[in-house]
């Protein structure tokens, strides 16, 4: 079985095996029942029968014309004859024949010229393997019942006949008057039949002489087959194939793509797939050879068309579209059919706008922004980013500001809470925590000493052991000291305001339990939906042997609350290590370090600090997590790769780069990683265009570390020396700070008159014969020569300007006043117009 779809009417597909049918392309819907004779092509295409022609069985190749006759097709039999028929009028058939009988191989229209037919024989003696005939030429003897003569007509003769005593295995044509023929498995030849004598264009050896086919979108590109190969040749190059396309199995068909240039398909022998290659983008591969992309279509069969739940039927033959892109049809040797469309390989780009583009076939490009509702489903990061940055997110004057632009992050906002908590009780205890030193957002690590803090005093932990008698308690031990009540007041455990719990009612009580409050703990789950629960608390017994302990011991792993659970296993601990409690990943982290900071001694607290530290560091995996792992490490360099994690979970580099500027800026110069952080997030907000913002940033990264502003990389320089005369020129002079200690005693802004190097006096201004660097006045002089809307740039007023084309110049409010009257220069003898020379900026406008 072999199929065709017409090159005319885009709705008609000749299929044919013992008989020629055509079929007719209508729309159907997936659970629409089908009619009579109709063929399911895809979930919602179907062949509807139109017609057949009986007269050919078994017919060899068939070929659609492709000219504006409707229905007419070429049939080449196994006898050597070619029948010229039609579905419209099947009974009119004109047939062809050569000298000698024998089997027809190939069969081709000429696409550009309609007439032209040609057909490639097996070898006989005496007789040429290759007729061309114009079809307008042939005529045929009707019998008076208007069938067609049976026997060949003796007034046909070929326009062109080629390959005396060979054997034409397929033939293509490529131009007009241009053929390619593949002759007795051993050459592909290219006759120009633009004379009356044809001419053999080019030639070269090869075994592939099978299947040749010329893509219709590039005419240089020709490919055909032997055995499990396939040969892709460039006519202009006919020497050597440009790439080989190895198969496992042998290969029956093959054919490029008529609407997608380069896209061959090749089909094996008893193969359930077609393989695709791409040959346009065939590239050099490492050992210098050309590498075609390759990939696999299975047709997706629906459920009605083929049980999924068996293995899939063999091809047997397919056939490209010849208008709708990439569409492809694959028919089985049990005449199932089924189109498939070929994909493109789509080039995806998210650009920093929030849209998400992508190509989708010929010069067609789709895309959605964040305006689009399909765009919600990938949850795109850089639009919560941008609307933070308008909103000033990282730039508020305090961390609890910034904390409640992110209400829609529970996680991030808690960061900057417990950020602008940490800094106020750090500020508060810092004398009674030697060892937090002058960090303001130490960690757990830091007051533990385990990390060195700047200016801290070195030393070990030391607690004080407290026993308890609040209640019978198997171990009652409780250890107290400044840094081990710093580290709960920075997990928001305080004794002084146990009322005040917040979280759920578990929580609270698990907390009131843990500071030995039991009465207040069955009180709150009394309170609750959880009065069970108290009243199992409350006939709490620390005998071992008791009958409560074994029960609780034995059901607490099945209570499904977290709290509860560590309630139990508090009451029933036999040790003093609480590892139950202190693993108990469903309790957040700051509930377990307080909880171990009251019932662990200094040596195991260390190690469970070490522990926990190095657990959240390289198996955390969860950005609530990494977060709550900064309580650990503080805003210092350990907390660098939690940082990192974060990003790389949740690509946030925005508050990354805002937390780093805002609480570890003296760190930026020295790591790499925390540079780029904040240049990443820079360059983020250029290409949002958020200049305004950006430059916030810079603001508050380098005021917090002001070795962060960039050095000035224009300077003026003395007329004399050629030294800079600014102050960040003079870094290299060993008399600078001996130079500028005069002026440390006051704040205003360092100003010179004369050279720094060589002490010659500076220019002065054309108008007041001042140096330039002496200070006009104070803010009360110049004011009524301000402008009213000018007192806000009075700075501007004593800059030093001069004209371009006369070096002439002096402060720029006196110039400006000058030239209010005046059109020439200030300078006796100077008749250069400066004033016409450029734009004047107009401040009392607001011009620039």
């Amino acid at each position: 079985m072999d199929l065709q779809w017409s090159p005319k009417r885009s709705d008609h597909l000749v299929i044919w095996s013992q008989d020629i049918t055509l079929y007719q392309i209508e729309e159907c819907g997936g659970d629409e029942a089908l009619r009579q004779g109709s063929i399911r092509l895809s979930d919602t295409k179907a062949a509807a029968y139109l017609a057949k022609i009986t007269d050919f069985p078994y017919s060899k190749v068939v070929e659609i014309y492709p000219g504006d006759v409707e229905g007419l097709i070429a049939c080449g039999l196994v006898n050597g004859k070619i029948a010229l028929t039609s579905f419209l009028n099947p009974a009119n058939n004109k047939e062809i024949a050569p000298k000698h009988p024998r089997q027809v191989l190939s069969v081709q229209w000429n696409k550009l010229q309609p007439n032209l037919l040609a057909a490639g024989f097996e070898k006989a003696r005496s007789d040429h393997a290759v007729a061309v005939w114009d079809v307008t030429t042939i005529g045929s003897k009707q019998q008076p019942n208007g069938s067609s003569n049976a026997n060949p007509m003796e007034d046909v003769h070929p326009l062109v006949e080629l390959g005396i005593n060979e054997t034409a295995s397929s033939l293509s044509w490529v131009l007009p008057k241009s053929i390619l023929i593949g002759m007795n498995g051993k050459h592909i030849k290219l006759f120009d039949l633009r004379d009356s004598q044809p001419k053999l264009g080019n030639t070269t050896s090869t075994k592939a002489v099978n299947g040749i086919s010329v893509d219709t979108l590039c005419h240089n590109r020709v490919v055909s087959y032997a055995e499990n190969q396939a040969f892709v040749w460039d006519m202009r190059n006919f020497e050597k194939p440009f790439v080989v396309l190895n198969h496992s199995k042998p290969i029956s068909k093959v054919a490029w793509c008529p609407t997608r240039s380069g896209l061959l398909a090749c089909l094996e022998k008893d193969s359930t797939f077609l393989t695709l290659h791409d040959v346009h983008h065939a590239a050099l591969s490492e050992e210098g050879d050309p590498a075609v992309l390759e990939r696999r279509l299975y047709p997706a069969y629906s459920e009605d068309v083929c049980n999924p739940n068996c293995a899939s039927p063999p091809l047997c033959s397919f056939a490209w579209h010849c208008s709708d892109e990439n569409l492809i049809t694959t028919c089985t040797p049990k005449g199932v059919l089924w189109n498939s469309v070929v994909f493109e390989r789509m080039t995806l780009n998210w650009s920093s706008t929030s849209k998400f583009g992508w190509s989708n076939g010929k010069k067609t490009i789709l895309y959605i922004d964040n305006t689009d509702k399909l765009y919600t489903f990938l949850d795109d990061i850089s639009v919560k980013m941008r609307q933070r940055a308008i909103d000033g997110y990282g730039l508020k004057t305090t961390l609890r500001e910034n904390g409640m632009v992110v209400q829609d992050s529970e996680t991030t906002r808690n960061i900057w809470l417990w950020l602008d908590y940490c800094k106020a009780l750090t500020e508060k205890e810092k004398y009674l925590v030697p060892s937090v030193g002058t960090l303001k957002y130490p960690g757990v690590r830091v007051v533990l000493r385990i990390d060195s803090a700047v200016g801290a005093p070195a030393g070990s932990l030391k607690s004080e052991v407290v026993n308890n008698t609040s209640f019978d308690l198997h171990n009652n031990k409780t250890y107290r000291s400044e840094e081990r009540s710093f580290i709960q007041q920075l997990c928001g455990w305080n004794q002084g305001v146990l009322q005040d719990l917040q979280g759920s009612p578990t929580r609270r009580a698990a907390i009131a339990l843990f500071h030995l409050k039991m009465r207040q703990a069955i009180k709150i789950l009394n309170e609750s939906n959880h009065s069970i629960v108290a009243m199992a608390i409350a006939g709490f017994n620390d005998d071992e042997s008791s009958l409560w302990r074994e029960l609780a011991q034995s059901n607490c792993n099945q209570l499904d609350d977290p709290y509860i659970r560590a309630i139990f296993a508090f009451l029933t601990e036999s040790d003093s290590n609480y590892e139950t409690i202190l693993k108990e990943k469903e309790i957040s982290l700051a509930d377990r370090m307080g909880f171990a900071c009251s019932f662990l001694p200094d040596g195991k607290l260390i190690s469970f600090v070490n522990e926990l530290t190095h657990d959240l560091i390289k198996t955390g995996n969860l950005p609530e997590e990494i977060l709550d792992a900064v309580l650990l490490t503080g805003m210092t360099t350990q907390a660098i790769p939690l940082l990192q994690k974060y990003v790389d979970y949740t690509a946030d580099i925005q508050t990354v780069a805002l937390l780093v500027v805002r609480t570890m800026a003296l760190e930026i110069s020295n790591s790499s990683l925390l540079k780029l952080w904040t240049e990443r997030y820079r360059e983020l907000l250029d290409s949002w265009k958020l200049w305004e913002q950006r430059a916030e940033f810079d603001i508050v990264k380098n005021t917090n570390n002001p070795a962060l502003v960039p050095q000035p990389e224009v300077s003026v320089s003395c007329n004399f020396c050629g030294k800079s005369i600014s102050s960040t020129g003079m870094t290299n002079l060993a008399r600078s700070a001996q130079l500028f200690n005069r002026f440390s005693a006051s704040n205003a802004k360092l100003k010179l008159s004369c050279c720094p190097s060589c002490r010659k006096p500076l220019p002065r201004c054309s108008i007041c014969l001042m140096h330039m660097g002496t200070i006009l006045g104070t803010s009360k002089e110049l004011q009524p020569l301000l402008p009213s809307s000018m007192t806000s740039s009075e700075a501007v007023a004593c800059w030093y300007t001069w004209c371009q084309s006369c070096r002439h110049g002096g402060h720029t409010l006196h110039l400006q006043h000058w030239f209010e009257t005046q059109a020439e220069c200030p300078v006796s003898g100077c008749t250069c117009k400066c004033i016409t020379l450029d734009r004047v900026v107009d401040f009392s406008s607001g011009g620039s």
